[in-house]
């Protein structure tokens, strides 16, 4: 009988979990997880706050079509849509002079939005140039053949919808975004905005390992995990026997590893994680793809003080009151032009989410909560006050996907960069092999 393979996956996220659960219900059991943090999930981060939990990483499942969370979730009702969101009757524009844009021109600007979004996959993939470009172009076409609205707001939305647009992609531009590469993402088809109710998405971890509903037949994964273990080395020379250094002192020794760590970790430290170094290949693929920053901005409330038909508040800069802004914010207040709205949360009644991408996100990181939240008020009571009186909040909490060294930032997309080196992230996928082992996967 031959001897049972030992296996070491790096990183107890999701990947990590999943790939876990599959080797011991396929009869493996020989198995460590080493993980980083104090925690499980990676990016999928629900943490109690305010009146229930909230997500600071990966909160809504994204279609019900070909989506195995969906699939996951959907025998035991764990999701519902948030109609709110959904309903585009629901979001409010405002200038930053405090004027409330008509509902009318509200949905205009997300059906706009999603239109010129859901292109075709032919227009995208013959498109030589970014998503940016893209975009731009038929925003101007479509405000040339209709009566969208005047020059000097297309100008105030078309910004805004650059701004949000770099949250869904993970870009700092979205000159950055490879549009050929955006018509190769599959959109799984259904409620593209699909919560958790009350649980929030860690939720899928407890299903995966069958914890949910009882855990009378759960796979034993957290007995295999070590937590805050850091990896250092990982030294595949010797086929037989791949050792893994880490930061408590303890080597681990492995006839495969498993390593789901993301990318913005391998484009810090691929060169001195990995002996013998990757295959040139590998680090093309590293260096092509980009991972950018989408931090989320909890503002807990000692009441709600926006009515329960609005979902959101979508902020405009007129060029005028940049300027002011620029003459009299200090150096560490820019990064405020960058947060593009605020959302209600599902399950949150006194919660507003804020959102902020690329280096104004990188910039608010480092700054202390208290001066987040004072700033984040103020913003509020300049484009909002007109129309509410806004109570001062009681409470932050905000993620850093980039400035945590386990993480170096959100989620990755294809860039312009990975476009003309030919790269993808079936590139990254390919394991290291010695003759037909499969010594690393990702």
């Amino acid at each position: 009988m031959s001897k049972e393979p030992k296996i070491v996956i790096i990183g107890a996220g999701a990947a990590g979990i999943s790939a876990a659960c599959r080797l011991f219900e396929g009869g493996l059991r020989d198995i460590v997880i080493l993980e980083a943090k104090d925690r499980i999930g990676g990016r999928i981060f629900t943490t109690d706050f305010a009146d229930n939990v909230v997500d600071l990483g990966a909160q809504w499942v994204h279609g019900e079509v070909d989506n195995i969370v969906h699939d996951l979730a959907k025998e035991h009702k764990l999701l519902e849509s948030s109609y709110n969101l959904n309903d585009t009757n629901r979001h409010v524009f405002v200038d930053a002079t405090g004027q409330l844009l008509s509902q009318t021109e509200s949905s205009k600007i997300w059906a706009l939005y999603y239109t010129i979004s859901n292109a075709e996959e032919e227009e995208l993939t013959q498109h030589e140039g970014s998503h940016g470009d893209f975009f731009i172009r038929r925003f101007h076409d479509y405000c040339t053949k209709n009566r969208f609205t005047s020059s000097k707001r297309a100008s105030e939305i078309l910004e805004w919808m650059g701004k949000f647009d770099n949250s869904i992609q993970c870009s700092d531009t979205w000159f950055d975004v490879s549009s050929r590469g955006l018509a190769e993402y599959k959109c799984c088809d259904g409620d593209l905005l699909l919560n958790w109710k009350n649980r929030g998405f860690k939720t899928v971890l407890s299903l995966l390992m069958h914890e949910y509903p009882n855990d009378s037949n759960a796979i034993p994964i957290m007995e295999k995990i070590r937590f805050c273990t850091e990896v250092k080395t990982i030294d595949y020379r010797n086929p037989e026997n791949i050792i893994i250094t880490t930061n408590v002192g303890e080597d681990y020794h492995a006839d495969n590893v498993i390593f789901t760590a993301s990318l913005g970790v391998l484009k810090h430290q691929h060169a001195s994680l990995f002996t013998p170094p990757l295959s040139l290949s590998k680090e093309l693929a590293i260096n092509g793809l980009n991972i950018g920053t989408v931090n989320k901005i909890f503002l807990e409330f000692p009441h709600q003080w926006w009515p329960e038909n609005i979902a959101d508040f979508e902020f405009l800069w007129t060029e005028d009151e940049k300027r002011k802004f620029f003459e009299d914010a200090t150096n560490n207040d820019h990064w405020l032009l960058e947060v593009f709205g605020f959302f209600t949360v599902d399950y949150q009644p006194r919660i507003l989410c804020g959102w902020v991408t690329g280096q104004a996100a990188r910039d608010m990181e480092v700054l202390p909560d208290s001066e987040v939240k004072e700033k984040l008020y103020g913003l509020l009571k300049k484009f909002l006050s007109k129309e509410f009186d806004i109570p001062a909040p009681v409470n932050i909490l905000r993620s850093g996907w980039h400035g945590d060294k386990h993480f170096r930032g959100s989620y990755s997309f294809r860039s312009l960069t990975s476009e003309r080196t030919n790269v993808w992230a079936k590139d990254l996928s390919v394991p290291i092999l010695t003759g037909p082992s499969h010594l690393v996967r990702w």
